[in-house]
């Protein structure tokens, strides 16, 4: 008997990660749509911050499914989703960039969240904020240079 024989079937195992990231991405999704219920209720101003909290939640669910997808891809089987050009992995690297364009954009997101509360004092504060800026306008320009 060959040893990829034994070895195959452990496949199986990596259902208990897949599960657990699909519930993980469920429970990002609900609380993402709770926070967006709540925010219709309140006035623009404050609905703001937490519409931004909502869609951090919404690129964590993502961020968990398209893991949980990938892992089942490469490991279990391929998928045949309508999302090919989203939700297709071949390979660790391709997981790895994708999940990388995500945690890019939740970055983008807090950033946002930090900068709508940011009350500059001085000179030197608009000069950090600006460079904040640029940085994150940069990586957004390199993720996308990398395409």
């Amino acid at each position: 008997m060959r040893p990829e024989a034994l070895v195959y079937p452990l496949r199986w195992l990596m259902l208990l990660p897949v599960v657990g990231m699909l519930l993980g991405a469920l429970y990002f999704a609900w609380h993402a749509l709770e926070e967006t219920l709540l925010a219709v209720q309140k006035p623009l101003d404050e609905a703001l911050p937490v519409l931004v909290g909502a869609v951090d939640l919404a690129l964590l669910s993502a961020v968990f499914l398209i893991f949980s997808l990938g892992l089942f891809e490469l490991f279990i089987r391929k998928l045949e989703l309508p999302l090919e050009n989203v939700l297709t992995v071949e390979s660790l690297a391709d997981l790895k960039g994708k999940l990388g364009q995500v945690i890019v954009m939740i970055l983008v997101v807090k950033f946002f969240e930090r900068a709508s509360a940011f009350k500059p004092q001085t000179s030197l504060d608009f000069l950090l904020f600006a460079g904040g800026v640029a940085l994150l306008a940069s990586a957004l320009w390199l993720a996308k240079a990398k395409d």
